[in-house]
């Protein structure tokens, strides 16, 4: 059953199962999957400061519009 499940996984592109299961055919242990180091890209933008510009739907004063001179 768990080899049915490695091979479903495998087949639908999963990189690391397949890696799983030529290790484990060759009789050898796999090695631990490392943790990336670092903050997330979500991480990092969840650390930087708030926008401060007007609320959504205002413009700022001046909103590049220019009227026609008459």
């Amino acid at each position: 059953m768990l080899a049915d499940i490695l091979e479903a996984k495998a087949l639908n592109g999963d990189l690391a199962t397949t890696k799983v299961m030529v290790v484990l055919a060759d009789g050898k242990k796999p090695e631990p999957v490392m943790k990336r180091h670092g903050l997330s890209i979500i991480e990092q933008w969840a650390r930087e400061p708030q926008w401060e510009g007007p609320p959504d739907g205002e413009e700022e004063e001046g909103g590049g519009e220019v009227e026609a001179e008459r």
